[in-house]
C-alpha cells in the first residue's frame, strides 16, 4: 500500500524532466532526419509480450483505443499496434507515433520530438515494476494521450496549410473578420452578413464534410452555455441546412447528451461534440463546435463542422474537421 506516494512522487519528478525534455526536443527537430511513415491514427507500442498480456497493456487499451466523442458508431481514437523490442526494426522505427515501455531501475517519463524521423513523436516510459508502470500510465496517461492528440491535430493542421484554398480564407478574413485554414476541394455553399456556410462534396462516396460560421454580438456569458448553444445550432439547421423532403431541417440529436467542455481560456472557448439528425428525414452524423469569444469585437464566434458520412468510417473526416476548426481566430 505504501508503493503509491512514492509512485506519485517519482511521476512529479519525471514529468517535469519530461516537460523540459519536450521543449528541447522541438528545438532539435533536425530536416536531416528521415521522412516519418505510418498513419497519424496508429500508434506503435514497443513492449514485452508479458507486460502488453497483463495490466499495462489493459491500461493503453483502454487509454489510446478510447471511442472518439461524438462519432455515431463507436471509432477508437488510435490503432494500437504492439511489438517486442527485438523486432523493432529500422521499418518501425520512422513511424509517426511511438511509445516504449519498459520496467527498468529508473524512473522515466520521457518525451523526444523528431527521435529517428522528421515530426515524429517519441514517449519512453519506465518503471521498477510492472506494477508500478500500470499505475504510471493510469496516472499520467491522459495527459500523455494529449500529447498525440495535439500532434496529430498539428500535423493535420501542415497538410491542410499545404493545400490551402486561398480564395475562401479571404473571403472569410474580409467579410467575417475571421481567420481559418482552409483546405481545397471546400467551396461556398451559402452566405450572409453573419453566417457562412462551406462544403466539400464527394458523391461517388457520399460523403459530405461541411464547416458554417456564425457570429452574434456577445452580450452573457450565459450564451456559452450548453442549451443556448444547442438552440442556436438549431436555429441555424432550421434556417440554413434543409433535407431532401419537404419540412425536413437539421437539428440536434437529444438521445444522446453532447459533449461540453471548456477548450481554452484565452481566447474562452467552449467545444460541443454531439450528433445530428434531419428532422423530418433520414440523414445524420456527427458534428464538432467552437463556441469563442471576441472580446475586443464584443461578439461571439460560432464555428461548427458536421459530417455526413453514412457508409464509412468517419475517423479520419471527422479529425480534419476538428484540425480546420483548431486554425480559427478573430482578426483584431
Amino acid at each position: 500500500m505504501m508503493r503509491y506516494p512514492y509512485l506519485l512522487a517519482c511521476l512529479i519528478l519525471a514529468f517535469s524532466s519530461c516537460q523540459q525534455s519536450e521543449e528541447q526536443g522541438t528545438k532539435k527537430s533536425n530536416q536531416s532526419l528521415a521522412p516519418n511513415t505510418g498513419h497519424m491514427s496508429e500508434l506503435v507500442v514497443v513492449v514485452s509480450d508479458e507486460l502488453w498480456a497483463g495490466e499495462v497493456g489493459a491500461e493503453m487499451r483502454v487509454l489510446f483505443e478510447e471511442a472518439i466523442k461524438g462519432l455515431p458508431q463507436q471509432e477508437a481514437l488510435f490503432d494500437i499496434y504492439s511489438i517486442e523490442k527485438k523486432d523493432f526494426s529500422s521499418i518501425f522505427k520512422t513511424h509517426k507515433n511511438i511509445i516504449w515501455l519498459s520496467t527498468d531501475k529508473s524512473v522515466v517519463l520521457e518525451r523526444t520530438d523528431g527521435k529517428w524521423a522528421q515530426n515524429q513523436l517519441f514517449v519512453n516510459i519506465a518503471h521498477q515494476t510492472e506494477a508500478q508502470l500500470a499505475e504510471a500510465i493510469k496516472v499520467q496517461g491522459p495527459e500523455i494521450r494529449s500529447w498525440f492528440v495535439k500532434k496529430n491535430i498539428s500535423r493535420r493542421v501542415t497538410k491542410i496549410k499545404s493545400k490551402r484554398n486561398k480564395e475562401l480564407e479571404k473571403s472569410l478574413r474580409n467579410e467575417y473578420q475571421v481567420k481559418m485554414s482552409i483546405p481545397k476541394g471546400y467551396y461556398l455553399a451559402e452566405q450572409e452578413e453573419n453566417f457562412v456556410w462551406i462544403r466539400r462534396d464527394n458523391s461517388k462516396e457520399n460523403i459530405t464534410s461541411n464547416l458554417m460560421i456564425f457570429t452574434q454580438d456577445y452580450t452573457s456569458p450565459n450564451q456559452l452555455g450548453l442549451e443556448p448553444l444547442i438552440r442556436l445550432r438549431d436555429s441555424l439547421g432550421m434556417a440554413h441546412v434543409e433535407g431532401s423532403k419537404d419540412q425536413s431541417y437539421m437539428a440536434t440529436e437529444r438521445l444522446y447528451e453532447p459533449d461540453y467542455r471548456l477548450l481554452s481560456n484565452n481566447p474562452y472557448t467552449i467545444e460541443t461534440r454531439g450528433l445530428w439528425t434531419m428532422a423530418n428525414d433520414f440523414m445524420g452524423g456527427a458534428f464538432i463546435s467552437y463556441a469563442m469569444i471576441d472580446e475586443k469585437n464584443q461578439r461571439m464566434i460560432y464555428a461548427e463542422g458536421f459530417l455526413y458520412c453514412p457508409k464509412h468510417r468517419k475517423r479520419e473526416y471527422f479529425h480534419e474537421l476538428e484540425a480546420m476548426l483548431s486554425t480559427i481566430k478573430a482578426l483584431n
